[in-house]
């Protein structure tokens, strides 16, 4: 799919063409009506297109779709979402993991909205959600997701194999995010593979 700049105004209004008619590419924002456009020169970066095209298809079709959140800024969190993410595409899930497209500091308004617009379209697309909660404190974007999930009454599961304990000695997670489970964390990946069979 060619997508396109649809205006010299708007950094992250990006268009892709469907039988002779233009369409915006972030409906959240847009709308999904045919639009006419002021610019439509190509989009031709390898970086945008690829976050342009895990927006149009954040999972694999025919697959039970499920949202890995959890936080990504340093080595270990990266690996382990992998590991966690590898381990239920195994087991026959698709997952949506925000890792495999990142933003960074020279990142593009267009691709910063789309990773935005992606996270929340994979959210709303999912049947469950898995969160990785571990660390001092929960991760603040892990939070926001879980929000999100829970009030699009989306299934949540929350894991931490972390053994530092904080808050309470029982569930070892922010009081109120822990409600949202009713106080039920996993440890490992084979409990969260439990959890989703439920």
């Amino acid at each position: 799919m060619k997508y396109y700049y649809g205006s010299k105004t708007d950094d992250t209004f990006a268009v892709y063409e469907k039988e002779g008619q233009y369409y915006p590419v972030f409906i959240e924002k847009y709308g999904n009506e045919a639009v006419s456009c002021e610019c439509l020169n190509e989009i031709t970066d390898e970086e945008t297109i690829l976050a342009l095209n895990k927006y149009m298809q954040p999972y694999e079709e025919g697959k039970p779709k499920i949202y890995m959140a959890g936080p990504l800024f340093n080595e270990g969190d990266r690996y382990s979402n992998k590991l966690n993410s590898d381990r239920l595409r195994a087991e026959g899930y698709t997952t949506f993991l925000p890792q495999e497209v990142v933003i960074n500091d020279k990142s593009s308004a267009l691709v910063k909205a789309a990773c935005y617009f992606m996270d929340f379209k994979a959210i709303d697309q999912a049947f469950a959600l898995v969160a990785n909660c571990n660390g001092i404190d929960i991760d603040s974007g892990t939070a926001a997701e879980i929000g999100l999930a829970y009030a699009l009454h989306k299934k949540l599961v929350l894991y931490k194999s972390d053994v530092r304990n904080y808050y309470n000695e029982t569930y070892n997670l922010n009081n109120f995010v822990s409600g949202l489970v009713n106080n039920k964390v996993c440890r490992n990946i084979e409990e969260v593979l439990e959890e989703l069979k439920k």
